[in-house]
């Protein structure tokens, strides 16, 4: 091959790869702030583990003279892990079903020991109790669990209600960390909407690398996964109603109400900014299925709304604390306004799923808009202005 030739393969080549460490690069980051985000979201609720396992213990041992405090700590742990983002009526419900495991355990082993049909009766006297007050699948499966842990690793033969006593107190102690610490009133739902949104970026990153690659198995493979939001969506419904339930109940965050308020009011515009992103993607599919073409700068409207999305994911996450160094909304309405005029005017010559792919995205400008605390109408008339609409 001539210089003349194999000099522009060679430019072309080096291009490619450039781009190639450049996207490896940028998933690399995006992963590591995901994981990071996780952590942040999750220390809260560890600590709070911790602070109520460790009171548990402390109160069994030192004032009530528990030699080896174990059912303590753990039912203590049981009912906080069971209770993360719930109300307080479902920590009561838990806290029964470990009182009535352990109960029965203890009861068994002090007038019958340990054997075959002593475990039988135990699980099903627990559990049988436990769907009499009214608990629900879990909750009964956790009686007869405790009820197992007792009369296998804490019950002696002789010795009655002492571990019951010790699981009480753990018991109260969660209750009394439930309702007190924030972490099941705030941080859940605000994290929940954290991953929402991360999980969205990168279903418009892959989306939009499938379609600039024709990938169809990829684009077939983001489609499916973007199917499952929903789920995801329900969960944080539960998560803001539980929370916002559990304040007007709660003398201690009385005063964080209004900021409860502010992410329930912000599920309507989440909710439609993914069903807007599973038409887009469903679109992109369609593209690659049909043949037909998306336009370069459609992709990269995508990709550049998958940033802000991104971005707007870890701002939310840290719920917006008023020392932030950068204002996130105002970057972020500025890339949204910027997009908005990126994708103002169809390309000549689009096909249906690329005008489809626009209008979605233009839709998920509104909503995001939204997000971020402008009002629909506002929002809307923003979006139209992008392109010369009155």
């Amino acid at each position: 091959m001539p210089s003349s030739e194999r000099e522009p393969l060679l430019r072309r080549t080096a291009d490619l790869g450039a781009r190639a460490l450049e996207r490896s690069a940028r998933l690399s980051r995006r992963e590591a702030a995901r994981r990071a985000r996780v952590l942040r979201n999750k220390a809260y609720f560890i600590v709070q583990c911790a602070l109520a396992a460790a009171t548990s213990y402390a109160l069994a041992k030192y004032l009530f003279r528990v030699p080896i405090p174990l059912f303590a700590p753990v039912a203590a742990m049981v009912c906080l892990g069971m209770t993360h983002g719930q109300r307080l009526r479902r920590a009561l419900e838990i806290t029964v079903g470990v009182a009535v495991g352990v109960f029965f355990g203890e009861l068994l082993v002090h007038f019958f020991g340990i054997g075959v049909w002593q475990i039988a009766l135990l699980v099903m006297l627990a559990m049988s109790t436990a769907a009499l007050l009214g608990a629900g699948a879990l909750i009964v499966t956790q009686a007869g669990v405790q009820g197992l842990v007792v009369a296998l690793l804490g019950g002696m033969p002789g010795t009655a209600f002492g571990r019951w006593f010790e699981a009480l107190i753990g018991c109260a102690v969660a209750i009394l960390f439930a309702s007190v610490v924030p972490s099941s009133t705030l941080l859940r739902p605000r994290a929940q909407a954290s991953e929402i949104m991360d999980h969205l970026a990168d279903l418009l990153s892959r989306i939009a690398q499938a379609v600039r690659d024709r990938d169809r198995p990829a684009a077939e493979s983001v489609l499916t996964e973007a199917r499952t939001t929903e789920e995801d969506l329900d969960k944080l419904r539960g998560y803001a109603t539980d929370s916002v339930d559990m304040l007007r109940v709660s003398p201690f965050h009385r005063r964080r109400m209004s900021e409860m308020q502010r992410v329930q009011d912000s599920l309507e515009p989440l909710d439609r900014a993914v069903r807007n992103a599973r038409v887009l993607i469903r679109r992109g599919t369609v593209s690659l299925q049909t043949g037909e073409e998306v336009p370069g700068s459609y992709v990269r409207a995508i990709e550049h709304l998958a940033t802000v999305v991104a971005e707007l994911a870890e701002w939310y996450g840290r719920g917006s604390p008023a020392d932030d160094t950068e204002d996130v909304p105002a970057l972020a309405r500025a890339d949204l306004l910027e997009i908005g005029r990126e994708t103002a005017h169809p390309e000549p010559g689009a096909d249906l799923s690329a005008e489809v792919i626009r209008a979605q995205i233009r839709s998920m400008l509104v909503d995001l808009l939204q997000m971020i605390g402008q009002p629909f109408r506002e929002a809307q008339a923003a979006i139209a202005e992008t392109a010369g609409e009155e």
